[in-house]
């Protein structure tokens, strides 16, 4: 939302002396964040009145111009010009070589395709004017050339700070998306008046004018008690003239953000800018029968939108109706055929409240996010429905001086004030704050933001300890202020957070104590990070069905599509980590040729039952080499993790075909070859698998990727505290045997491990891979290395050596000879 600070003057003046930046951090600590500043209207001094007498192609460009310019006093210049309507004879904004452009950058003498441009002829958007840039902002024919710019704009040039404010710091606070309300902020922030232009005086006497136009109400209105309204307020106005708007009109509508349109269309928008409360304004000559009902659409249509866009309506949707028709979308946007015209004499205003859920709702299923839907999803104050329209009224006796009211305002449904209030004082507030408060510096400070203070005495207390009540102003009352910790913000943030003294609370600190699964996925990472010496990412939890389908992932989950994706990126809850850790995997093949990931994280397993779906704690792991094949490595990291975690598991060959719960049978993206299953308690728990070329390509992996997933769902929810059993150290050395063995280039190592297994040595301690070397057609050497270890004795030589034969004539039984 962009907020104009010269518009925030008409109802509080800020200090003299402050720079832009100074304002806008002040607004950020005290208010809302500020995005940005730009200051407007300075450019104008700078620029100057340009007339182009002649224009010529550039020799070098086809879509370039050379045009020479008359800047007065005897000065030319040559401007090379790509607008499509620059000509001779017209006069144009002209930018000299060292002037600093709202956009922040500062015009330098250069060549543009060899030609050089002294300057440059400005559009509206290039100046700050509108986002118009259609081409070079045409100026009067009696523009003296020469004349700085600020001349030919009057009240348009006018300087101004505009501030762009963070729309999501603004959620909460829907007084706040109005120049009105955030003015009374910026008065208690930089401690100024607040000027109420909208008091009790000036609304009685907009009301008495009125009534004394007198006449019946050629419109009523009927609000249905179903609907999701919540106050309805219209007023109707003759002799309504359609022209343009004053320059001090548009000015401020363009430095909010709009564009300027007509006079009906204008006021609209400038009492919802400057009150924060959207209206809408029918052509009276639309609404058949004289009447106006809200009600629910009752069944599903189609509806013509005032951007020419037909809507799908269905049947609880609220609608502004008339006596035969749809007009409105409650809420969000008019209809096209009850809007205004260049032709509309007879209007008839609605300034009305919805409720926020509703409109928030049909707002996100039509796809159709409004300047109206956007404050009215915030919970509007209907106190303030009549402030908008007097204003409205105001406008238009202003713009059009003719203009009558008939009939008076009508209304309907219209709820009681809401009455808050928070019993606190000053001794509580400073507890919550950490900072001392005094009764007259929490008055002062809360009277400023629309707050009434009321003391309730008690005695034998002091007066510090009185408790006060604190009575909630209606447009902080709808979702914003609570509870009493609330109030210490408000006092938090006009005191200034950055002013309070950090100081560290006394008291002890005790270890937080996490559940037994929480513990278990903390110890997976940091092995993972320390030993496997692999990074953490993070990944979506909503993926779209195109990485599913760059993925060749057969489990689309489409039972779990949002109905309401904010993009077709982040559309459905995703079935695995795997598409996921792909993505994250090709993009970091961009900038190393060798890495390690994993990410702990949830995939989600659609279900037939109420709970609709089952969370899956899976554990994804990718390595990846340029040259080498981490397949081993991570096998053996898995291991080694599994025996870290306490977890009893065995790795067994397996192969893409076989049925596994986290790769389905389908999928195309394991290798053939290299695949094994991670199984604990007769249960599978993982994969670990080489990704196929095929897949690797699809995401750019260039080199040799290893894939492992481990889900630990029934882990997370069955782990118990760990017990820790003292062993001492092994007194008796162990002994060690390395054998190198010749195996089929496509036989399965896991085999050559489970034939040494099977020969029950009692003191073997482990068996595992030391290596493979390619043999070509003669297939593959694999080393193993075997580990002796006995308890409660130095093994003997003879013992060792009758082990180490016996395992040579075992592999050799199963057909692996010795090298």
């Amino acid at each position: 939302m962009k907020v104009s600070v010269e518009w925030i003057g008409d109802f509080a003046d800020l200090p003299k002396g402050l720079s832009d930046s100074a304002i806008a951090e002040r607004v950020t600590l005290g208010i809302c964040e500020v995005e940005g500043h730009v200051r407007t209207g300075e450019i104008f001094a700078q620029t100057t009145v340009a007339e182009i007498t002649a224009v010529e192609p550039h020799p070098n460009a086809d879509k370039l111009q050379l045009a020479s310019v008359n800047l007065g006093g005897g000065k030319s210049a040559k401007v090379v010009c790509g607008a499509p309507n620059c000509r001779a004879g017209i006069k144009a904004p002209y930018a000299a070589t060292g002037t600093t452009l709202p956009a922040g950058f500062t015009l330098e003498a250069k060549k543009i395709r060899g030609i050089l441009s002294e300057g440059m002829l400005c559009a509206e958007d290039e100046l700050g004017l509108s986002e118009n840039h259609e081409g070079i902002m045409e100026l009067p024919p009696d523009a003296p050339p020469g004349a700085p710019l600020s001349q030919i704009l009057g009240p348009k040039a006018a300087e101004d700070l505009i501030l762009d404010i963070d729309n999501k710091s603004l959620t909460h606070r829907p007084d706040c998306w109005g120049h009105y309300g955030l003015a009374r902020e910026f008065a208690a922030v930089f401690a100024s008046p607040f000027k109420d232009k909208f008091n009790t005086a000036w609304a009685e006497s907009l009301k008495a004018k009125i009534a004394a136009d007198g006449g019946k109400a050629p419109v009523s209105i009927h609000v249905d008690k179903d609907s999701a309204n919540r106050g309805f307020l219209g007023l109707s106005l003759d002799k309504v003239q359609v022209s343009t708007s004053p320059p001090w009109m548009q000015r401020r509508l363009e430095a909010a953000g709009m564009r300027p349109i007509n006079t009906i269309v204008d006021i609209s928008n400038y009492a919802m800018l400057e009150t924060g409360i959207p209206n809408h304004i029918f052509d009276r000559s639309t609404i058949r029968g004289g009447k106006i009902v809200v009600r629910r659409a009752g069944k599903a249509m189609n509806f013509t939108t005032l951007d020419g866009q037909t809507r799908k309506i269905i049947p609880t949707d609220t609608m502004v109706c008339d006596s035969e028709r749809e007009s409105a979308i409650a809420g969000i946007m008019g209809g096209l055929e009850s809007s205004v015209t260049e032709h509309t004499t007879q209007i008839m205003v609605e300034v009305a409240n919805w409720t926020d859920a509703e409109v928030r709702g049909t707002s996100t299923r039509l796809s159709l996010r409004t300047d109206a839907s956007l404050r009215y999803e915030k919970s509007l104050d209907s106190q303030r429905l009549e402030t908008c329209l007097l204003r409205i009224y105001e406008l238009f006796l202003q713009l059009c001086p003719g203009v009558k009211a008939v009939g008076g305002i009508q209304a309907d449904n219209m709820p009681a004030p809401q009455d808050i209030i928070i019993q606190t004082s000053p001794v509580r507030l400073s507890r919550i704050l950490g900072e001392p408060i005094d009764i007259k510096g929490m008055k002062t400070i809360l009277e400023s933001l629309g707050f009434r203070v009321e003391p309730i005495n008690q005695p034998g207390t002091s007066e510090r300890s009185f408790t006060h009540k604190i009575h909630v102003p209606t447009w902080r009352s709808t979702k914003d202020i609570e509870c009493e910790a609330d109030i210490a913000e408000e006092l938090g943030r006009i005191i200034g957070y950055d002013k309070i003294v950090p100081l560290s609370p006394i008291h002890g600190i005790l270890p937080i104590r996490l559940s037994p699964g929480k513990t278990l996925f903390r110890r997976a990472c940091d092995f993972m990070v320390l030993r496997g010496r692999a990074l953490e990412v993070f990944t979506y939890p909503l993926i779209g069905a195109s990485l599913l389908s760059k993925a060749k992932w057969p489990v689309l989950n489409e039972q779990l599509t949002l109905a309401n994706a904010l993009s077709p990126e982040h559309e459905r809850m995703r079935p695995s980590l795997i598409p996921s850790l792909l993505a994250a995997a090709g993009e970091n093949r961009k900038e190393h040729k060798a890495f390690r990931i994993f990410e702990y994280g949830r995939a989600y397993q659609p279900l037939k039952t109420e709970e609709y779906s089952r969370d899956l704690h899976q554990l994804g792991i990718v390595f990846h080499c340029e040259k080498e094949n981490p397949f081993l490595e991570v096998a053996s990291l898995i291991e080694d993790m599994l025996r870290f975690l306490g977890i009893s598991a065995q790795l067994q060959k397996s192969s893409p075909q076989d049925s596994h719960p986290l790769i389905p049978a389908d999928w195309p993206g394991c290798h053939p070859h290299e695949y094994l299953s991670v199984q604990s308690a007769g249960k599978v728990l993982g994969a670990i698998v080489s990704i196929h070329p095929q897949i690797a390509q699809a995401f750019k992996l260039k080199g040799r990727s290893t894939l492992a997933i481990l889900d630990f769902t029934d882990l997370m929810a069955t782990a118990m505290p760990r017990k820790h059993i003292f062993r001492p150290l092994n007194r008796y050395p162990g002994a060690s045997f390395e054998v190198t063995i010749m195996m089929p280039a496509t036989a399965y190592t896991a085999d050559a491990i489970e034939a040494v297994r099977k020969l029950k040595i009692k003191e073997m301690r482990s068996a595992g891979v030391l290596g493979i070397f390619d043999m070509g057609e003669k297939g593959k050497a694999v080393s193993l290395q075997i580990d002796f270890r006995d308890e409660e004795k130095t093994l003997s030589p003879e013992f060792i050596h009758e082990a180490e034969q016996k395992i040579i004539e075992g592999l050799k039984k199963a057909g692996y000879p010795l090298r």
